[in-house]
């Protein structure tokens, strides 16, 4: 059942039962490599929150399709609106939805910048009596297979959006990434992070230093395909559906 399809009446008749979990979409409008749409992070916990409606006692709320995304404003098209609004936006929804009735709440999260903005909202509703949880989904795809490799606008992501919009993946725009060394001993392995002597560390700088077509992590995005995707969509579907029906058994 999706919020935006329900009338009021219908929503706090909804709203009434103790097992309703609200399903929150959260991603952000970010470049995602040479080829992933712009709108990846958010698009993705779409899809998945759509595979889920057939739950019992579940309702779809609208995505949130902007997040925290300092590091991508200089890529044609991405946003960033902050730490500080997302987590209002997230405590305003979350805080809203408790005082009319509903009590658990999932985010789906397409984007790890978001990550630090539902902490404060979570422990918050947990203290009124509610309780949230957050699904990173690119990490938890390589837990569940460890095929499933995770990156930034790498294979994992680009097969994910083959799976069910195949058409926005253009080929025309693969590129080779460019990855610049900082020193022989300090090897970069993500965005920010590089190794020291066997040892993970950050050291932020500006995408465009560090990746020349946005993604790093993972497989290159050529490697991306749309069975990988639709493997991994259908996977992390079908773990998403048993976590769901055990989150409702919490007692609340």
């Amino acid at each position: 059942m999706y919020l935006a399809d329900m009338c009021w009446q219908e929503a706090k008749e909804a709203f009434q039962n103790d097992k309703t979990v609200i399903i929150i979409p959260i991603g952000s409008t970010e470049q995602h490599g040479c080829v992933g749409p712009l709108g990846t992070d958010w698009m993705i916990p779409q899809e998945f929150s759509r595979r889920l409606d057939s739950l019992d006692n579940i309702i779809i709320a609208p995505p949130l399709c902007y997040g925290v995304a300092p590091q991508h404003t200089e890529f044609a098209g991405s946003v960033d609106i902050g730490l500080e609004t997302m987590t209002k936006i997230v405590d305003s929804m979350l805080t809203q939805w408790f005082n009319q009735g509903v009590k658990r709440f999932i985010i789906i999260n397409g984007h790890g910048g978001n990550s630090p903005a539902f902490i404060a909202p979570g422990l918050k509703l947990n203290r009124q009596g509610g309780i949230l949880s957050v699904i990173n989904w690119w990490s938890i795809a390589p837990q569940i297979n460890k095929q499933w490799v995770t990156g930034h606008g790498d294979a994992q992501e680009v097969s994910a959006i083959m799976a069910f919009r195949p058409e926005l993946i253009k080929e025309k725009y693969f590129a080779e990434n460019i990855v610049p060394t900082l020193t022989n001993n300090l090897i970069p392995t993500h965005l920010n992070t590089v190794t020291f002597e066997g040892a993970s560390v950050q050291i932020i700088r500006e995408i465009k230093g560090t990746a020349s077509t946005g993604g790093f992590g993972g497989l290159k995005s050529q490697e991306a395909t749309k069975q990988w995707g639709q493997d991994m969509m259908d996977g992390m579907t079908e773990w998403m559906k048993r976590f769901v029906k055990e989150f409702q058994k919490i007692p609340l």
